[in-house]
């Protein structure tokens, strides 16, 4: 519920009882930490976060599903589908013997509002939407819908000067290490070398740099 320094110790507040610690690691999403860390004035309340829901949908083994991770696809070509992941490509056991499963992505930055529609009209939508790119002879034999309450963060124009100040409040506060999604980027390879470089920093002792931070465009 709320972190803060005191004479000799960090105290973290939950809802049960308060913690105190020489060392914390607040890693949490980003918009998440910047309202624990509101006290220290960060240049940003919040990143813009986008939006979107995950469409799991299973086909028989008649689907001609390509080998790979998936696709994306450009905003130009005005489709429906953000794109989609060929899950049981990439893992076995995501799908029943001779089942194969896709999850397809939906909304972003860009189509807010297609997560306003109802669960059928998603799944209709999408199914109609990548049989348009994937031989796909039979509707789906399995469907659900995925809505997550938090989005991904846009790295932005505000996000060098938020890195910045993270670094700083870093250097000024004895203790504190910040790390979570968002902070470094959206994928589980940036946040793994961050947790990395965290690790370093308090076991090692050592400094740790990052590459020049990137701003980057709509992720979604």
């Amino acid at each position: 519920r709320a972190i803060s320094r005191g004479n000799e110790a960090w105290e973290i507040s939950t809802e049960s009882k308060t913690y105190r610690a020489a060392t914390v690691i607040l890693a949490l999403p980003v918009n998440r930490a910047l309202t624990l860390l509101a006290a220290h004035a960060p240049p940003l309340a919040a990143l813009p976060t986008a939006r979107i829901a995950t469409v799991a949908l299973g086909f028989t083994g008649k689907a001609q599903v390509p080998f790979g991770f998936g696709y994306l696809a450009p905003e130009r070509e005005k489709r429906f589908a953000m794109g989609a992941l060929f899950s049981t490509r990439m893992f076995p056991g995501r799908a029943p013997q001779g089942r194969v499963l896709m999850e397809a992505l939906v909304g972003g930055r860009r189509h807010p509002e297609r997560l306003e529609l109802s669960d059928d009209e998603l799944i209709s939508r999408i199914y109609d939407d990548l049989r348009q790119l994937i031989p796909l002879p039979e509707p789906p034999c399995f469907s659900r819908v995925l809505r997550g309450d938090s989005g991904i963060p846009q790295l932005e124009m505000g996000y060098p000067a938020l890195l910045a100040w993270k670094d700083s409040l870093e250097q000024e506060l004895e203790g504190l290490h910040l790390c979570g999604f968002g902070w470094e980027g959206i994928g589980m390879n940036d946040m793994m070398k961050t947790a990395k470089m965290v690790a370093d920093k308090i076991l090692l002792r050592t400094g740790g740099k990052r590459p020049e931070p990137e701003v980057r465009p709509v992720y979604f």
